[in-house]
């Protein structure tokens, strides 16, 4: 056994006894070791070296060097060398007498260790002081118990692992079926999803990725030229629901759908209203409910558009109160226009006997007007310069109301002068005029739908649309004589303002007035330029005819009677026949409580007596004077009164 003193052994490398460099790879680490490395070496220097060493060798080997300090040199170099090997004689000794001992140590923990097993195979190689010392068998490395594992107790185990592993096996087989029932159920609904977006795109709806959630599916189903606060919100998203089927994301345009009605009410009565349309079920196909969308915000924006444009016509009777535009036509009628939500189709008033569906007429116009609107928008953003566009004036607002006020108030107008020119032909025919008429000719057609060989554009279309939008007019003929014809335009103005002018033209207006005999009214009674209102042309048509009948009158009885002094005159007292003889006769034509009323008045003297009489004539009284008004002019000029 080792001694407890001794150092623990150790392994150490051999000593290296040559100090030259092993390989290149050292030699140039130590040369770069040395002031200045690679840097300063060069070929003179190194020569120089080697010549220097080699004169060193040879005063080595020379006679000039002393003896007895070369004698010293090598005894001591001896004495070193003899005292190194010493040295590492004795520390090769150690390390193999500790590694020795190292060995011994470890046989004797060993056979110890198996001394209580196998003593006999153990005793051989146990040490004697070991074996005095503590003995054989004191060490001993065995189970302390049996385990009490059973072939029964395996088998258990190989079940229930066997078990636990089907069990695996089969919840992954049934989270692979629901994963199937699951992607097939997926497949189902995203096929009636696709469906219906395929229908949309079809039915001609643009569908596209929301602005901005670019990952979520749109419709656009508004218009590209509304309003910017409208095109911006006519999209919603496609959501598809639990069953599959896509709800129609429409917050922004809201929750319900929303119509325009008119309801036209006189002395206070109801007499007219437009139906609004019955609202469609949440159940509906989907191109019905993005059609539905795009209807509400159709007419969201016309109401938008009608409230900016009603409170600037506050001059024509318009009033805006908020959830309502009122027109006040006249007195006794007026038209209401109301935003309303549609609940259940509702056609409780709009069905009248008296009423002939003006409303309706007028909320059809009020939707085509918008939509001409978004299309002249759309022309002069892609036709006209931007520098034309800012300078339009009518950019502000569209010409809506203004146009279904102009309309009404045209055919209003029109109506009334046609009315008047019936009553004035019947009076006149009713006093002996047989030659009176009047009749309705056609407006001239505008000029670029009357030529054949212009091509068909989106611009010669939005003029045509145009003409019929703001191209009112029409065309009256009055006939007094066959010499004295009256032609009147009626047209209807919507800008600068709004009204009906009558203009009154005594040419035709497509026939060449060289051939035609002069008419007498160019220099009796000529038109004025216009007349602002349908009393004014009316006026002008009684006078117009007044004095045709007078110069008439007073030539039939001039020729008849052989009296050149028979005159027709014009004075302060009115117009009509004159003679010499103081016979007087002042014609008139009146509107006198709508009807329109012939007047003759007559003044003579017989005896220094004076006389006076009145004849009249009406037109929708047949029980007027028996006599033509030429009869009595007659009787009057020859004196038989």
């Amino acid at each position: 056994m080792a001694a407890n003193n001794q150092t623990p052994f150790s392994l150490r490398p051999w000593p290296t006894g040559d100090k030259k460099p092993q390989n290149l790879a050292e030699f140039i680490e130590r040369v770069n070791a040395q002031p200045g490395g690679f840097r300063n070496l060069n070929e003179a220097q190194l020569r120089q070296e080697i010549q220097a060493k080699r004169q060193g060798a040879l005063d080595d080997n020379g006679v000039d060097g002393s003896d007895d300090e070369d004698d010293d040199q090598d005894d001591e170099a001896e004495g070193l060398k003899g005292k190194t090997a010493l040295v590492a004689r004795e520390e090769f000794l150690r390390n193999i007498d500790f590694a020795h001992q190292s060995a011994m140590l470890a046989l004797d923990s060993i056979s110890l260790l198996l001394s209580k097993e196998t003593p006999v195979q153990a005793g051989a190689t146990l040490s004697t002081a070991l074996r005095d010392l503590v003995g054989i068998g004191t060490l001993g490395a065995s189970k302390l118990r049996e385990p009490n594992v059973t072939e029964a107790q395996i088998q258990d185990d190989i079940s229930v692992a066997t078990g636990w592993r089907v069990m695996g096996i089969n919840d992954m087989v049934d989270s692979v079926l629901a994963a199937a029932e699951r992607l097939e159920k997926e497949i189902e609904l995203e096929t009636k999803y696709w469906a219906d977006v395929l229908a949309v795109s079809d039915d001609g709806w643009t569908v596209c990725a929301l602005p901005q959630e670019p990952h979520t599916l749109g419709v656009r189903f508004g218009f590209a030229e509304s309003a910017a606060e409208f095109r911006n919100s006519s999209i919603a998203p496609l959501i598809r629901d639990d069953d599959g089927t896509i709800k129609l994301g429409v917050g922004k345009v809201g929750g319900g759908s929303q119509r325009i009605r008119i309801t036209v009410k006189k002395d206070g009565a109801i007499i007219d209203q437009s139906p609004l349309p019955g609202r469609i079920p949440d159940n509906a196909p989907l191109k019905d409910r993005v059609r539905e969308a795009r209807n509400t915000i159709f007419h969201q924006e016309l109401w938008y558009e009608l409230n900016r444009e009603a409170r600037i016509l506050l001059a024509y009777d318009v009033y805006y109160n908020g959830p309502t535009i009122i027109w006040k036509q006249s007195k006794e009628t007026e038209f209401i226009l109301t935003l309303e939500d549609l609940d259940e189709e509702d056609e409780a008033n709009a069905n009248y006997a008296q009423g002939i569906r003006s409303s309706t007429a007028a909320y059809s116009f009020l939707q085509f007007l918008l939509f001409q609107s978004h299309r002249q928008n759309y022309h002069k953003r892609t036709s006209l310069s931007p520098s034309t566009r800012q300078a339009d004036p009518s950019n502000s607002t569209y010409n809506i109301l203004r146009c279904l006020i102009s309309r009404f108030e045209y055919f209003r107008n029109s109506a009334d002068l046609g009315s008047h020119l019936d009553k004035l032909v019947h009076t006149l025919r009713h006093a002996g005029i047989s030659t009176a008429f009047y009749s309705v000719l056609p407006p001239p057609s505008p000029p670029t739908s009357g030529t054949p060989q212009i091509r068909h554009t989106p611009t010669t279309e939005l003029v045509w649309v145009q003409q019929l939008i703001f191209h009112l007019v029409s065309l009256y003929t009055f006939n007094i004589t066959p010499e004295a014809r009256i032609w009147c335009y009626s047209r209807g103005i919507v800008r600068p303002f709004i009204g009906t002018h009558f203009h009154m033209t005594l040419k035709h207006p497509s026939v060449d007035n060289k051939d035609l005999p002069p008419n007498p009214l160019e220099t009796v009674y000529p038109p004025a330029d216009y007349c602002a209102n349908v009393q004014e042309a009316v006026y002008y048509l009684c006078q117009a005819a007044v004095r045709v009948m007078s110069q008439k009158l007073a030539k039939t009885a001039s020729e008849k009677l052989a009296d050149n002094n028979i005159q027709w005159s014009e004075t302060i007292a009115g117009v009509g026949v004159k003679s010499s003889k103081g016979r007087d006769a002042r014609i008139d034509i009146d509107v006198v409580n709508n009807r329109i009323v012939l007047t003759l008045k007559a003044d003579w003297q017989t005896d220094e007596t004076s006389h006076s009489r009145t004849w009249t004539w009406e037109s929708e009284s047949q029980n007027g004077e028996n006599e033509s008004i030429e009869d009595i002019v007659l009787k009057l000029m020859r004196g038989d009164m």
